[in-house]
């Protein structure tokens, strides 16, 4: 993989020189991680920083009652792990492990906070991804709180056919092992609740499901349910 190609296509470093860009691939890492392989967990201090080359990670956090809760699935070209400027103590806020074979590039916390002295506007960018990401934390959590189960999982799957999905025939296929587990996690709802929807969609051909693939067969049908 060329590092410096790849890395001109992050948002954090836009409007660098391509010089000042091969100076920054020195300090990443390439890493390769299995299914299921955990690359760091929550309250692990100097998590460093991670850009997904290719594969999905799995970003989750443990709540106060012990239930897991997925943020977000990382996929190719986003950044993940330690972003909270200011902390004297860097540390994870949450967990992270790849749902399918991946490639990532790392940095240490050390040598990040080292670009970010000599290239400040990569700290603005920072802050401005953690400020979009706390607008869709919180868009989530009123969508949670205000709409119906279904309006939820069918939200979830568009959401993923965007991001990892592909087009084939007028349906949307998302190919990934998402279990209903995951859904549930991700919908904030029960996985029994999550398997008889899915189950529902399946029977009425909205949906069709196989192992590692999720296929979406009727897109005006989930759109309907959250507007």
């Amino acid at each position: 993989m060329d590092k410096i190609e790849f890395l001109k296509q992050i948002y954090l470093f836009e409007g660098l020189k391509d010089e000042e860009i091969k100076e920054i691939s020195k300090y990443f890492y390439e890493e390769d991680y299995k299914k299921g392989d955990y690359i760091f967990f929550e309250g692990d201090e100097n998590p460093g920083i991670y850009i997904v080359v290719d594969g999905i990670i799995k970003l989750t956090k443990e709540t106060a009652d012990g239930k897991t809760v997925i943020l977000r699935l990382a996929t190719p070209k986003e950044v993940f792990g330690w972003l909270v400027l200011g902390e004297s103590k860097p540390e994870s806020t949450y967990t992270a492990q790849a749902l399918v074979d991946s490639k990532v590039l790392h940095i240490s916390n050390t040598d990040f906070l080292r670009l970010l002295t000599k290239y400040p506007a990569i700290a603005v960018k920072i802050t401005c991804d953690a400020s979009k990401k706390l607008l869709e934390a919180y868009e989530r959590l009123k969508s949670l709180a205000a709409e119906k189960v279904e309006g939820r999982i069918a939200s979830l799957l568009l959401d993923l056919s965007k991001k990892i999905g592909k087009e084939k025939d007028g349906h949307l296929i998302i190919e990934a092992p998402i279990t209903r587990q995951d859904i549930a996690e991700m919908a904030g709802t029960t996985v029994e609740t999550a398997i008889r929807v899915i189950s529902k969609w399946k029977k009425e051909g909205i949906v069709n499901t196989e192992r590692g693939k999720i296929e979406i067969l009727d897109v005006d049908y989930l759109e309907d349910l959250i507007l």
